[in-house]
């Protein structure tokens, strides 16, 4: 097994022999978590938040409404929307 040396400032390097297992690269980031016999590292995907949503509201321009909501308002639509899951959700635990 590996050994690494902690160094000034904590840092760590990861042996070259368990990096060539791993899909690894500069600059990538690990989340580290104790557990019972030491630390353990994953990887992580960093998400831009604002890039997803500026993603999914462009997405959602695009989208046409469907012809029944044609000239309705948005207010509208929700209050059908949530009465919708409202009585499905009756539904499902048998109150209707």
């Amino acid at each position: 097994m590996p050994l690494v040396t902690v160094k000034p400032r904590f840092q760590v390097t990861i042996p070259a022999k368990l990096l060539k297992n791993l899909d690894l690269h500069e600059g990538d980031v690990l989340e580290a978590s104790v557990v019972a016999d030491g630390i353990l590292l994953r990887p992580k995907e960093v998400v831009d938040h604002d890039a997803g949503a500026r993603w999914v509201s462009a997405a959602l321009a695009r989208l046409e409404p469907p012809p029944e909501d044609a000239g309705r308002s948005e207010d509208d639509i929700m209050e059908d929307i949530v009465a919708d899951i409202a009585a499905a959700c009756e539904e499902r635990r048998g109150d209707t």
